[in-house]
C-alpha cells in the first residue's frame, strides 16, 4: 500500500518542488540542473560496475565476504538512477545514497529489519510419519521391447 502512495506521491512532490525552484533559479537554471544531475547519474552509472569489481576484490584479498560492498554498490547504482531521472526530490534522494554513512545507516537498518522479521519457512506441521522397506531392483521385463538397433 505504501509502495503505490510513494509511486502517487513522488510526482505531486516533484512538480511543486519544480514551480518552488523554477521560480527561484529561472528557467534555464532548472534545465541546466535537469541535464547536469541526469549527466552525473549516467556518468556514475557507468564508472559503478568497476568499481563494484574492484571493491569486491578488496574484500575478497582480505579474506572478508563481498556482500557489504555489494551492498554499497547497489546503493551506489540506485542513487545514480535517482539522479537520472529529472526532479529535484530524486536528485535529493540519489545524492543523499551516495553518502556513505547514509549507505551504512540504510544497509543496518535493513539488516536489523531482516533479523527481526519473522521466518518465511512454513510450518512443519505436515509431517507423516510412516515406515518403508527397501526392495531390490526387479528386472525389466525385456519380452515387448523392441529390439536394438545397431548404430554403424
Amino acid at each position: 500500500m505504501w509502495i503505490l502512495i510513494a509511486i502517487l506521491a513522488i510526482p505531486v512532490i516533484e512538480i511543486a518542488l519544480f514551480v518552488q525552484f523554477g521560480s527561484e533559479i529561472g528557467v534555464i537554471g532548472t534545465l541546466a540542473w535537469v541535464f547536469l544531475s541526469g549527466a552525473l547519474g549516467l556518468v556514475l552509472m557507468r564508472l559503478e560496475p568497476y568499481r563494484n569489481a574492484e571493491s569486491v576484490r578488496a574484500a575478497l584479498a582480505r579474506d572478508a565476504s563481498p556482500a557489504s560492498p555489494m551492498a554499497h554498490s547497489a546503493l551506489r547504482m540506485i542513487g545514480a538512477l535517482l539522479l537520472l531521472l529529472p526532479g529535484f526530490f530524486t536528485d535529493g534522494l540519489g545524492l543523499l545514497l551516495l553518502l556513505p554513512p547514509v549507505r551504512a545507516l540504510i544497509l543496518q537498518r535493513l539488516v536489523l529489519n531482516a533479523r527481526a522479521a519473522p521466518s518465511m519457512r512454513p510450518a512443519r506441521d505436515d509431517v507423516i510419519d510412516g515406515d518403508y522397506e527397501r526392495q531390490p531392483d526387479v528386472q525389466q521385463n525385456t519380452q515387448h521391447l523392441p529390439p536394438r538397433q545397431k548404430r554403424d
